[in-house]
This record gives C-alpha cells, structure tokens and sequence, in this order.
C-alpha cells in the first residue's frame, strides 16, 4: 500500500534557528522506521539549507546531515535538476515520476498552508505535525513522531482489504470488518466491536482512530479517487448528534478536495430503532428509513461552513455515503435512493458488518419525484436480498483489524532504532 512518504523540511524535520536535539533524534526514529517499513522517506524544499555549528565546525548541507543519520536519502529543491517549486501540482507530479509511485501509494508530512497545498494539488494525503507548532489548521494533525509513526503502522500498511463488498452497479457497499460482541465464531472481533459501538453510541470509544482509520482506507484503496463528496447518514431522530467522526470526514474532504457535507441527508420524522422493534417483539424495513429523511436543499459546505447557493450534488458526481454499522442496509438504501434522486452516483461505506445478516437492497430504482420533501410510500417497495456470506472479501479482516486494533492503544518505538 504505502510506499513513501514526502517531508517537508520547515517545521518537521528542524525550525529555522537552534535545532531541538531530542525533537530531531526522535524525528530521525520516525525516518528510520519508515525505512524499516520498505516506506521510503524523500525530501521537498524550496530552498538549500545549511546547518552550521557553534563549535566552528564547517557547515553543512542538510542533506549530508540527513544522509549521516540515514544513509543516501532522495532530496529534492526546487529549482534544481528540473524540480518544479511547491506548492505548484508539478513538484509532486515529478517526485512520483522520479519515484515510480502513484499518488495512492504516498503521503505528505508537512505543517504549514504551503505544504497543505502541496499536499492538495497533488492530491495525496496530507500528515499535518505540529510538534514545531500548528502552521496550518488544515489535514489530520500528528503531536509527535511516534503517533506519525503509529499512523502509519496501523493505519496504512495494517489493513489492505475490505472485508465484505457489494458491487453490483449501481449497488456498492463496502465493510472494513465483522461487527459481533458475543459470537463464538467471532472471538477477535469482540474487542474492536466493542470499542467501536462505545464510540459510535456512547461517545466513550475512540473517535481519532476509527475516523482516522477509515479515512485511510478509502484514501489507499482508490475510493476516493471516484468520490466528489462525502457524508454520514443521520441518526434516528432530529436532534440525533453528528456522527462521531465528522470532524475525521471533514479532515479527509478538505485534504482530498470531496467535500464534506454534514447535513446532506436530513431526518424530518424519529425512526424506529430496531432493537427497540425487536424489543417489542417485531422488527423494521426499508420503509422506517424512507419514510423519516430527504435530502436538505441547503446543505452546509463542510463543519461550519456556509450553506451552499445551489444544490451541489447532480448527475456526474459520486456520494460517499458513510455510517458506522451496516446490518441489513435499510439506512444505506433509503439514502442511495434519495441521492441516486438527483442523477448522483452513492458508495456506501460502514465501519462493521453486522455477522450472518443478508442486505436487502431496493429491487428497482425508487422513484422520488422530489427528494427535498418527505416520501409519502403507499406500500413497502420490493428489496432483494445479497447473501452475508457471499459477499465477504476477506476473511483475514477480522484477526487483521483485532491485531492492529491492539497494536495501535500500546505502539511503542522498537528496539534497535
């Protein structure tokens, strides 16, 4: 998945003036690291730098300091042996070329807005450290090397499959792991469903890191190049909290140019839950969602920002439906179906798949005559059903995610670096 990563110099590897000397020994642990995870660290400036010496030793270039701690390193100035300046979208293109990557198998460590647009422009991943200071609001923010260094063990060469998929277009559903608490045939998934049901619920979970986790999976396995805007299914009733996650979606959108849009799906009407349905003795269908949203006409352009002067998503774009847990579909049907109203295009992504559950898609497009208003249905439409089982990718999934799951609350540096 990962194969290199591009660091900024100002403010990452060193600030201008003084170097902090256990700061730069543990950013040389993160390179070192890297390395050892067959992830290549290469280097972007615009300029040279030189680092001189209060003893009077003779300067040197940053690069023969760099090269000292790591062997030969790949380091690029602006300017300088065909190497376009940054932020322009031409010195990514040329590292990558150089490189022979793609933009899906890199991230960018920087700090400041030019390395935010840098990171944009090429449309790659941007790592913000603020361990010099925050320079720039903008990407997922790291405090140290070591979380950098989590991060990518975890988060970018941990997990390389989905492990449940639907893709019968227009039909896409995908699933990072099985969601049990309880199942003997489950054991591995009881920690990491239980931590994310604390979180997506309770609000006592982790939030950082299954945001953070799902954004680097829909970035590392091509999702996001298909996608133009993303947003989360609401929750069952008006005054339902925004998913947990937002502010991870949010991130992601901003880094990768698909917007986020919080309030794209509204909940006019509460909907049944279906464990209080099953608690009663009954259960619900596809009609408890359809019934309850539509869509805003007046959707928020990303956390905080303003409402949109026209309605952004039609025909041409593609929707990243998100949600944390997927059982038998209802919610994800009744929102491709308000958004597919709009000539749009929807991918739905959930955290967990709920085990031994088929998903019951709609049989034939919905015809919603105007998605910004309630459905008035007359009847339940027709569903049909994708076997739980035949849709699982990957088996794997489940012990993969435990392990990383584990890994990730108890990572430390190891020996040797």
């Amino acid at each position: 998945m990962l194969k290199g990563a591009i660091f900024s110099l100002h403010d990452v590897l060193a600030k201008a003036g003084p170097i902090d000397a256990d700061l730069f020994t543990e950013t040389i642990k993160l390179l070192r690291y890297l390395k050892s995870r067959n992830v290549e660290p290469v280097f972007i400036s615009n300029r040279v730098w030189t680092v001189t010496y209060k003893d009077g030793s003779p300067p040197k270039s940053f690069k023969e300091v760099l090269e000292a701690q790591l062997g030969p390193v790949s380091y690029y100035i602006g300017g300088q042996n065909g190497m376009p300046f940054k932020p322009l979208t031409a010195a990514t293109t040329h590292i990558l070329a150089d490189k022979g990557w793609t933009s899906r198998e890199v991230i960018y460590v920087g700090n400041t807005d030019s390395d935010m647009r840098t990171a944009q422009n090429g449309n790659i991943l941007f790592v913000n450290v603020v361990w010099h200071g925050e320079g720039s609001s903008y990407g997922f923010q790291f405090e140290s090397p070591l979380d950098v260094a989590r991060f990518v063990d975890c988060l970018c060469v941990g997990l390389n499959s989905w492990f449940w998929t639907i893709e019968d277009d227009p039909l896409r559903v995908y699933a990072l792991a099985p969601f049990s608490t309880l199942s003997s045939q489950y054991l591995q998934a009881h920690a990491y469903s239980a931590s994310a049901r604390a979180t997506a619920k309770d609000g006592a979970g982790d939030a950082a890191f299954w945001g953070r986790l799902l954004a680097a999976r829909v970035y590392f396995s091509g999702l996001v190049d298909e996608i133009d805007y993303i947003t989360a299914y609401p929750g069952h009733s008006q005054d339902s909290k925004p998913t947990v996650i937002a502010e991870a979606l949010n991130i992601f959108g901003q880094s990768l140019r698909a917007r986020y849009i919080p309030d794209l799906l509204l909940r006019h009407s509460k909907a049944t839950k279906s464990q209080t349905a099953r608690a009663a003795g009954g259960s619900v269908g596809i009609d408890n969602q359809l019934s309850t949203i539509m869509l805003n006409p007046n959707p928020l352009k990303g956390l905080g920002g303003d409402p949109y002067k026209s309605f952004p998503v039609r025909k041409h774009k593609t929707v990243l439906l998100v949600d944390d847990f997927c059982t038998e579909g209802n919610s994800f049907e009744a929102g491709r179906a308000f958004i597919e109203a709009t000539g749009a295009k929807v991918i739905c992504l959930s955290w967990l798949k709920t085990i031994n559950r088929d998903y019951h898609a709609l049989a034939m497009p919905l015809k919603i005559t105007s998605p910004f208003k309630p459905l008035q249905l007359t009847e339940t439409p027709p569903t049909k059903a994708y076997s739980y089982h035949a849709a699982i990718a990957s088996k794997a999934a489940e012990v993969d995610l435990a392990q990383l799951h584990a890994r990730y609350f108890k990572w430390a540096w190891p020996k040797g670096l």
